[in-house]
């Protein structure tokens, strides 16, 4: 949980980037994986690159959201969930109830296997 000081001691980070990645981070509700800080809007493939190899993973808790419970306002945050999503997943639950298996979200169409 590095504070934006620490990203800025890696190459090519400046202090808008640093927040930036902090944010995206927060956002979140943590980093899983490495390869996530890549994500950060304005962060260069090159820059990335030069320092992963530099990062480590400490704490790989992350905050998490009950999707059963969550309002659309609560859902929104999430950088991987963009509107279209969280209505659907609100609309699937109203109808059917709560998820109980996590292949019941595949039913959800607008839910794409990838988020």
């Amino acid at each position: 949980n590095a504070d934006t000081s620490a990203w800025i001691a890696l190459p090519g980070i400046g202090s808008k980037l640093a927040q930036r990645i902090v944010l995206f981070r927060d956002k979140l509700g943590g980093f899983y994986a490495i390869k996530q800080v890549a994500e950060t809007f304005g962060l260069a493939d090159s820059v990335f690159q030069k320092i992963e190899p530099l990062l480590k993973l400490e704490n790989t808790t992350v905050r998490k959201i009950n999707i059963n419970t969550a309002s659309a306002e609560e859902l929104k945050g999430h950088p991987y969930l963009k509107w279209g999503v969280i209505n659907a997943l609100i609309a699937f639950r109203k109808e059917h109830g709560p998820f109980r298996k996590k292949e019941e979200l595949k039913q959800v169409m607008a839910l794409t296997e990838e988020v």
